[in-house]
């Protein structure tokens, strides 16, 4: 389980990838959410930003089979709530920030935007 974390990316764009690794090299605590449920994926994931920030292990985590449903927060971001696709078990996560790489949830938001 995730208790705490810095940033929280959503997607795995090579954006996603650059976000992290920025982040890594600062020493902070990410957790990369993924909808994709390839374990293998996740590993080789974590592996390459790892390995590119030349940071500690226990600052990254990686989760699968998985997406961003709300991101809270009074005056900024304080927590992310994921939902894991195949039991639909939702958990939250605090954080300190958030970012979407996430084609899916962008083009679903661009349509919502779109229709009001």
């Amino acid at each position: 389980m995730i208790g705490s974390v810095d940033l929280v990316i959503a997607g795995d764009t090579s954006a996603a990838r650059a976000a992290a690794v920025s982040a890594l090299q600062r020493g902070q605590r990410v957790l990369v959410v993924l909808r994709c449920a390839d374990a293998r994926v996740a590993r080789r994931l974590r592996r390459i930003l790892l390995r590119t920030a030349a940071a500690d292990g226990c600052q990254l985590s990686v989760m699968t089979s998985a997406e961003v449903v709300c991101v809270d927060g009074v005056d900024a971001v304080e927590a992310v709530v994921v939902r894991h696709a195949a039991s639909g078990r939702v958990s939250a996560v605090n954080a300190c920030a958030f970012r979407s790489f996430d084609s899916v949830a962008r083009a679903q938001d661009r349509s919502f935007d779109a229709s009001t």
